[in-house]
């Protein structure tokens, strides 16, 4: 009996420490990321940094690293995908490295502070507790213990807390600037991964397979010797976006056996390859896998009905021939039809891809919804972006900015808006990432999305449409001036897309570049901007880029002075806004106050930033006073979401 009980409470100890054990939630090395960067504040966080100390504390090769920037209350802040509601027994745990020598600690500058919040609260819903670094230039491990808090009612019924923010000597308010290095983030309670984690600070191209009758007619393309070329020369790049359906042409398709429809032989020829060919789109696939690459399949979510551009011969009988299928098949119901037809492909693809990117979902015949659940049903881990919609930055008044010139060259009249990345449907799991339209006159590589636009996505590289799931935050930028056209002009030079690239993977957000095809190969002088972007990605740590200026005689619509006079200061625009985390000015101001409605002023900066932090905010109505050095004064009206 008493070697029956001593079992008893073995077992029951084993199951309890399994049931306690921490679980890691943030690592570079070795890619975990349950939880998500949200943003940095006084300061840069960048990822997959060289580790400086590789010691019997951190092995790993790779950290995360934060330059602080004299600011005070410099902050790094994580979303949490399962918030906590149970304070019993709960410790957080992280490994960190200060530059700051040992000699060099005083009372303010070597603490280490980490806080559990509620996003939707604000500084009303915070707990934290905090440690001291006892050494420079070395890692130590710090826990962060808050057992025994009892978590108040409203952050309960606000969900529980959501987000953890890391301090870093948030006492010290002498400027200073210091590094610091961030690894192994871990805690008691289980973090589910967003699906399109595995795009996150991934930067990729695109290899345009074609479909259908025109893959026949190309098939004398090297096709699998470009997806070799890209493997053997890009070793940096994370994914590809290849091909389920031909460019803009939801009617020819990679694949040639459907298990519910006999394509060739029910609806036309012309929509799908010889079975010979089917192969190729197996193969390419096959290339990247085995390289350990992301693949990603371009699908037109329009279906057979919707003919792209002129229609030739092959197009007409398709149209006819799908409208024959679909009225005899199905009744005439040409959205189950689709669905049915899309879900044999998707069968078919199951397990051999990583994700879909859905276009012209607005011309899809039948249920989006239906759609939608049909691939979650056919592949439940599939990363999805629907390109539906697209937002675009605004100024206080809620009004577009718009471009108005581009530099001293542009002889393009055209105003264009400019926009931003976020979850604009229930659907997607990254952003589509298209830019403003190219037919609107607006360069892919626009001066105003450095400026405007991608300063909303390093502040935080995910973003949620009704707060249920996570969706990351793509851009796909075509490289040419039109999008898969290889003899079009080259937009890009390998400077900016090296910028680019590393605006977004720093970040942790995703970046495509849209590279066209020359016989099956990436275009040439594409493939020297891509091997260049990728000889500087490969390097711990990473060469610098060139920082972004504003071209000259550059100016959006409303600006008649450079963004740096000092002069014109009622031209001064607050974006986005809404605000949710941190808002931007676009001209430099020499000090900032906020205040309430009531008239209380509720924060103060008392010099410019690249960002204005105020997520410690109420939601509400707020007003911000704005003096230039020359002590003239502009009132923006703004509201913290």
């Amino acid at each position: 009996m008493i070697n029956k009980i001593n079992l008893i409470v073995l077992f029951s100890f084993l199951c309890l420490s399994s049931i306690t054990a921490q679980q890691t939630w943030y690592e570079n090395s070795s890619s975990i990321q349950n939880i998500n960067f949200n943003t940095a504040t006084g300061g840069t966080f960048i990822t997959n940094e060289a580790n400086l100390e590789i010691n019997g504390l951190n092995l790993n090769t790779a950290v995360s690293k934060f330059i602080r920037n004299g600011e005070a209350n410099p902050t790094i802040s994580f979303d949490l995908t399962n918030p906590i509601t149970d304070l019993s027994s709960y410790t957080i745990s992280l490994k960190a490295y200060t530059t700051l020598a040992t000699s060099a600690f005083n009372s303010t500058n070597n603490s280490i502070r980490l806080s559990l919040r509620n996003s939707s609260l604000g500084a009303s819903a915070v707990t934290f507790d905090q440690s001291l670094f006892t050494e420079g230039d070395t890692w130590e491990s710090f826990t962060f213990n808050f057992d025994g808090i009892t978590i108040p009612t409203a952050i309960i019924l606000a969900g529980g807390y959501d987000q953890i923010v890391i301090e870093l000597a948030s006492e010290d308010e002498t400027a200073l600037t210091s590094t610091y290095y961030i690894d192994t983030i871990s805690g008691y309670s289980e973090q589910t991964v967003p699906l399109a984690a595995i795009l996150s600070g991934s930067w990729g191209v695109r290899f345009n397979l074609h479909g259908g009758i025109r893959l026949d007619n190309d098939s004398d393309y090297d096709w699998i010797g470009g997806a070799q070329e890209i493997v053997d020369n890009l070793p940096a790049v994370g994914h590809i976006i290849t091909n389920f359906t031909h460019p803009a042409h939801g009617y020819f398709y990679t694949l040639r056996d459907n298990p519910y429809v006999d394509i060739a032989n029910e609806i036309h020829p012309g929509m799908v390859p010889s079975l010979e060919n089917e192969q190729i789109i197996l193969d390419v696939i096959d290339v990247f896998k085995n390289a350990g690459k992301k693949v990603i399949l371009y699908v037109n979510g329009a279906g057979p009905s919707r003919i792209q551009g002129n229609v030739d011969a092959t197009e007409a009988g398709i149209v006819v021939g799908w409208e024959n299928y679909y009225t005899t098949n199905f009744a005439g119901d040409e959205g189950l039809a689709w669905q049915t037809l899309a879900r044999g492909f998707f069968e078919r693809f199951n397990g051999l891809v990583d994700g879909y990117w859905i276009d012209n979902v607005s011309n899809l015949p039948g249920d989006l919804n239906a759609f939608i659940a049909m691939i979650r049903e056919v592949d439940p881990d599939a990363a999805i972006a629907t390109n539906i919609t697209k937002s675009y930055v605004k100024n206080e008044d809620g009004e577009n900015i718009l471009v108005d010139s581009d530099g001293i060259n542009d002889e393009n009249p055209t105003d264009y808006k400019v926009f931003f990345l976020e979850a604009n449907d229930p659907y997607m799991d990254f952003t589509a990432g298209h830019p403003t339209p190219l037919g609107q006159g607006a360069p892919p590589n626009s001066w105003a999305y450095e400026e405007f636009s991608f300063p909303l996505i390093t502040e935080n590289p995910w973003s949620s449409y009704d707060g249920s799931k996570l969706a990351l935050k793509h851009y796909f930028a075509p490289i040419r001036q039109q999008w898969s056209v290889a003899s079009a002009n080259l937009i890009f030079e390998t400077e900016q897309a090296y910028r680019f690239v590393r605006t977004f993977t720093d970040a942790g957000a995703a970046i495509t570049l849209s590279t066209t095809i020359t016989d099956g190969l990436i275009t040439a002088d594409e493939m020297v901007i891509m091997q260049d972007i990728n000889d500087r990605m490969v390097q711990l740590p990473k060469p610098d880029y060139e920082p972004y200026v504003r071209p000259e005689g550059a100016f959006l619509v409303g600006e008649t002075l450079s963004i740096d006079s000092n002069e014109d200061f009622n031209k001064l625009t607050l974006f986005p806004n809404p605000v949710k985390q941190n808002f931007r000015l676009s001209k430099e101001i020499a000090s900032a106050i906020i205040y309430n409605t009531t008239g209380q002023k509720v924060l103060e900066f008392k010099s410019h930033q690249a960002s204005f932090d105020v997520s410690l905010l109420n939601k509400g109505v707020y007003f911000l006073k704005a003096y230039s050095e020359h002590s003239e004064v502009q009132v923006f009206k703004f509201i913290k979401q």
